[in-house]
C-alpha cells in the first residue's frame, strides 16, 4: 500500500501544471492553465530559478555591480537571465502605458508559478496520503482488540496522522514555496520595468517575506501560510504599481 501511494505521488509529480500568460486580439490579458489561441500574444513570465534550501546564493559572473545594495546575489542561467530581461522590457512598456492590469497580471502569474511549479501542485496530496495510511493502520491494529479499545486506537492514529501530515505539509510544500517566492519576488523587484522599489517599499516587502517564512514553520497553524501568501500577493501588487 505504501509503495502504491509512493508511485501515485511520483506519477503526479511527472505531470507539472503550466501557466500561460497571454493577451487576446482585443487587448485583454489572460492567465490560464490551457494553451492560448493561435492568434494570441504570448506574455510568458520567466521560469522561477531553482531554489535549493541550504545552498548559498552565488553572484553571476560580471553582474555584481548591477545588483543594488540590499539585494542578494543570485546565479541565473543564460536562459533565465534572458527571460528576466525580456520581462523587464515588457513591464517597462506596460508602466509607460500606465497599464496597471498587466503589472498585476505578471505578479499573479509569477506567484502562481512559484507556488505550484516543478511538481509542487501535487504536494498537498502527501499529507492526505499520510493521514489515510495512519487511519488504515490504526483500523488494522484495532481489529485485534476489544470493542472498547477500537475507537481510542483509531482516534489516536487519526491524531498522529494529522500531526504527521501537518509536518509533511510544512516540509514538502510550505518551505519550498516560501523559498521560491522570496527568491523570485526579489528578482522581480530588480526587473519592474526600469524601476527599483524605494527603501521603505523594500523594507515593507522584506517584512512580508519574513512573515511568510515564519508561517511555514511546523509550529504554526496550517491556514496561516495561505493567509500570508494572500497578504504578500497584495503587497507585491502595490509595490509593482507604485514602487
Amino acid at each position: 500500500m505504501i509503495a502504491a501511494a509512493g508511485l501515485l505521488v511520483l506519477a503526479l509529480l511527472g505531470q507539472p501544471s503550466r501557466t500561460y500568460y497571454w493577451r487576446d486580439a482585443g487587448g485583454q490579458t489572460h492567465i490560464t492553465n490551457t494553451p492560448p489561441p493561435a492568434d494570441a500574444e504570448i506574455l510568458e513570465p520567466p521560469p522561477p530559478p531553482a531554489v535549493e534550501p541550504g545552498r548559498p546564493h552565488q553572484a553571476q559572473a560580471g553582474s555584481q555591480n548591477l545588483i543594488p545594495r540590499g539585494y542578494r546575489q543570485v546565479t541565473l542561467t543564460p536562459t533565465q537571465k534572458q527571460a528576466w530581461e525580456a520581462l523587464d522590457q515588457h513591464l517597462l512598456r506596460a508602466r509607460t502605458a500606465n497599464d496597471r492590469r498587466t503589472l498585476e497580471a505578471v505578479t499573479d502569474s509569477l506567484i502562481h508559478d512559484c507556488l505550484w511549479g516543478n511538481g509542487l501542485w501535487a504536494m498537498p496530496l502527501v499529507p492526505l496520503l499520510a493521514l489515510v495510511l495512519m487511519v488504515l493502520m490504526g483500523w488494522w491494529l484495532a481489529l485485534g482488540l476489544g470493542t472498547a479499545l477500537r475507537l481510542p486506537v483509531v482516534g489516536g492514529f487519526l491524531i498522529l496522522g494529522l500531526a504527521f501530515g501537518h509536518l509533511l505539509l510544512n516540509v514538502f510544500l510550505y518551505h519550498p514555496q516560501a523559498a521560491r517566492l522570496q527568491q523570485n519576488l526579489e528578482l522581480l523587484e530588480l526587473h519592474m520595468g526600469g524601476r527599483i522599489p524605494r527603501p521603505e517599499r523594500q523594507a515593507f516587502l522584506q517584512q512580508r517575506y519574513q512573515a511568510l517564512e515564519q508561517a511555514a514553520e511546523p509550529t504554526q497553524a496550517p491556514w496561516r501560510f495561505p493567509k500570508e501568501v494572500r497578504t504578500l500577493r497584495e503587497a507585491v501588487k502595490q509595490v509593482m504599481v507604485d514602487p
